[in-house]
């Protein structure tokens, strides 16, 4: 009876208790009697096997995981009420990793969390939880979470001197799945302290792409105290978990009053209902020219919707646009065309980087190009700029997907880019570049000119560094190619082709000149060509074994060759 009481409600390891169980009922079977048979009874009542029950008194939960283990649903319910559930691949015997659940919200409560499959559940209890970054294939220079998988980046704003910036992130697996969005916070847009997640997966579904916006009008009237609020728009993906089946796409609104850390979910969501099948990735702008607020939003296939709003709250659609090669996560900005402010052109891009660049006077985007490319690599998806910050300066990031086996965290986001438009041989062309503050990771640069190279004398250069950014300028006329880590890029003359494993871009090289930028990384390399008007974002797992640089060439004059090594981010 003393066992029982203790066992009946506890917040015991199922695991541990099954062993008592199992004790006891080796006693029950050896000797058959009355008092046997109440404890039998008794086993039967404790025995949960597929489910836990306990009171939440604690800020996190920590599942115990591994890649080899098959996936199990956990439900979590309050007072019999579906309020929450995650796949994960719970592993009690094993484990590689142990997986923070944040559990803040559901504090003071009963919790049971059931499995399906059945299996036991296991998990320890923290009040904070650590963001470490150490491992030999954690990226140097690029930001990673540090657990868990991240894609598109969300609701990025430049908010008191800070640069605020969330991302797609699921908590418990470092592959797609379970999408919260995670955050980070950085005064240069390179250093980043994680905050861990801030809008997490309810009825309405699970927590789809989104921007944000600084509320400075206080149109909502959100605001609380003297700080204006920053306003979050994402979708809500119904039917991807089962707390969300049968909910449709629908688009809605957080909003935040200490400065990105809390996000509070607006009590009248949606604000936007569904309008066709899993439209999403709503992209809020403020547009001058008339003093109304832009959503674009993606639609379905290859088409998008443009609509607007004067109070922020209600929406209406005021056009539709295909991009006929892309899809999903639109971005809508306005530049200075060449440096002119009495110049403006809007961007309109996707996921893929295909993009126009038009007019737009707050009712109508005309298309003023066709469409065009920026992106040629084999990663970089989803870029999306930040708000607000001073200037009219705008800045993007993107998401490069990898997963790498027994390692807790999967993909990485872009070198934050600064964003031009550049006129070459008459054309407008959208340029993306690192922006000036990565320079202050170098910790020694040299600089090579008029390099002669040939068959039996290619450059060699040792590089002791993870990560390096090297820039290279020489001639169009002679081809080429560059060795780092095991990979290889390639520049060919004869069609002006830029080649990097399995991918190509074509390569403008004005005034004769082919001008290279490439930062090297652990598992992903950036290449920046024809003034950033060319971009490759590569997938790669570098060998450290190969940290030479080595340029070839049958016969070339390299201008200029500038090696920079770099410090970590960490």
């Amino acid at each position: 009876y003393e066992i029982s009481a203790c066992l009946v409600g506890s917040e015991m390891c199922i695991r541990d208790r099954n062993t008592i169980c199992r004790l006891l009922l080796c006693e029950v079977l050896t000797n058959i009697n009355t008092d046997n048979i109440i404890k039998l009874l008794l086993i039967l009542l404790i025995f949960q096997g597929d489910k836990m029950e306990f009171l939440c008194d604690t800020n996190y939960i920590l599942f115990p995981t591994s890649d080899n283990a098959q996936n199990k649903r956990l439900c979590f319910y309050i007072d019999n009420e579906l309020v929450y559930d995650i796949v994960l691949k719970l592993d009690n015997d094993s484990p590689d990793y142990k997986f923070p659940v944040n559990m803040r919200r559901f504090k003071g409560n009963k919790v049971k969390i059931i499995s399906n499959p059945m299996m036991n559940i296991c998990f320890e209890k923290a009040d904070k939880i650590k963001f470490d970054y150490d491992g030999k294939y954690r990226p140097s220079v690029h930001f990673t979470a540090s657990k868990g998988w991240i894609n598109d980046p969300n609701g990025l704003v430049y908010y008191g001197g800070r640069y605020l910036m969330y991302f797609q992130h699921n908590p418990v697996a470092a592959t797609w799945g379970n999408m919260h969005w995670g955050g980070a916070v950085s005064d240069d847009l390179i250093h980043w302290q994680e905050i861990g997640d801030v809008l997490f997966p309810d009825k309405d579904g699970t927590m789809f792409s989104g921007s944000a916006i600084i509320d400075k009008k206080n149109l909502t009237e959100l605001q609380r105290g003297n700080e204006p609020a920053i306003l979050y728009f994402y979708t809500s993906a119904g039917n991807t978990s089962e707390t969300s089946k049968g909910k449709p796409f629908t688009q809605c609104l957080a909003y935040s009053n200490d400065g990105g850390k809390t996000l509070i979910k607006y009590d009248k969501n949606s604000i936007i209902k569904n309008i066709i099948k899993e439209n999403r990735d709503p992209k809020v702008i403020y547009c001058e020219p008339d003093d109304s607020y832009i959503m674009v939003l993606f639609l379905d296939s290859h088409s998008f919707a443009i609509l607007k709003s004067k109070n922020l709250l209600d929406w209406s659609q005021i056009q539709e646009i295909a991009l006929p090669d892309d899809g999903e996560c639109p971005d809508f900005y306005p530049l200075c065309a060449d440096g002119d402010s009495k110049n403006i052109k809007w961007i309109f891009s996707a996921a893929s980087d295909r993009y126009y660049i038009g007019s737009f006077d707050g009712n109508k985007f005309i298309i003023e190009t066709e469409q065009k490319r920026l992106n040629f690599g084999n990663a970089s998806y989803a870029a999306q700029s930040w708000s607000d910050i001073p200037n009219g300066r705008r800045v993007r990031t993107a998401f490069a997907s990898f997963v790498i086996p027994n390692n807790p965290f999967g993909s990485c986001l872009n070198i934050p880019q600064n964003m031009t438009i550049k006129t070459i041989n008459g054309e407008p062309y959208l340029s993306a570049l690192p922006v000036k503050e990565f320079e202050t990771l170098y910790k020694n640069r040299d600089v090579k000119t008029d390099v002669v190279i040939n068959s039996d004398m290619p450059f060699i250069k040792s590089i002791q560094s993870k990560a390096c950014d090297i820039s290279v300028s020489a001639s169009a006329e002679n081809s080429f190619s560059l060795e780092l880590f095991g990979l290889k890029i390639s520049f060919n003359a004869d069609d002006k082709i830029l080649q990097c494993l399995d991918k190509s871009a074509p390569l403008k090289s004005v005034n004769g000149t082919v001008d290279l930028r490439i930062i090297f990384d652990t598992l992903y390399t950036e290449i920046f060509a024809d003034f950033g008007t060319v971009f490759m974002g590569m997938t790669y797992i570098a060998d450290s074994n190969l940290n030479s640089l080595r340029i070839e060439s049958k016969n070339a004059t390299i201008q200029n060759i500038r090696v920079s090594e770099l410090n970590s981010i960490h």
